[in-house]
């Protein structure tokens, strides 16, 4: 048995205990039953979901033929760093603007904002992107699904 890509066992590692801190956050909230389910019903569910995708995600980076593989190496350089500090800041960002800005122009800024982290969008694609989702979000959590978080800045 050998591992064939390091960066899916840590990553699968992660999902799995993320799941698992999840899952015991949520226990706490009553799960129920299937004909009467409790506030904690659903989210242990998501954390469950996650915890098998990141097993999925470990058992696809062992080999367990036993060949061994030449692993890439991991790399930290400026641009890796760079995309970790902006997808971070993304979140500190949309935590920060929700209460202030409304929904649609939180998703907005914090979507473009962690599009200045992709070598793969231009400034252009990230803000289309990001008009793209944030209206979708509106729709979806405020609209659909009735969250009560305002949608506008000015209330709505």
């Amino acid at each position: 048995m050998s591992v064939k890509d390091v960066r899916d066992v840590i990553g699968g590692t992660l999902l799995i205990a993320v799941g698992i801190a999840a899952a015991i956050a949520a226990s706490g909230y009553g799960i129920g039953n299937a004909r009467n389910i409790g506030p904690g019903f659903f989210p242990v569910i998501l954390a469950g979901l996650l915890v098998l995708t990141g097993c999925g995600i470990v058992v696809s980076a062992v080999d367990f033929k036993g060949g061994v593989s030449p692993a890439p190496p991991i790399r930290l350089d400026a641009w890796h760093l760079w995309c970790l500090v902006v997808v971070a800041g993304g979140f500190v960002l949309f935590g920060l603007l929700l209460p202030v800005a409304g929904l649609f122009l939180t998703c907005l800024v914090s979507i473009a904002a962690v599009g200045a982290g992709s070598r793969l969008l231009t400034p252009v694609g990230a803000l289309a992107t990001a008009v793209v989702l944030a209206a979708i979000a509106v729709v979806l959590f405020r609209y659909l699904l009735d969250l009560q978080v305002q949608a506008w800045p000015w209330g709505g």
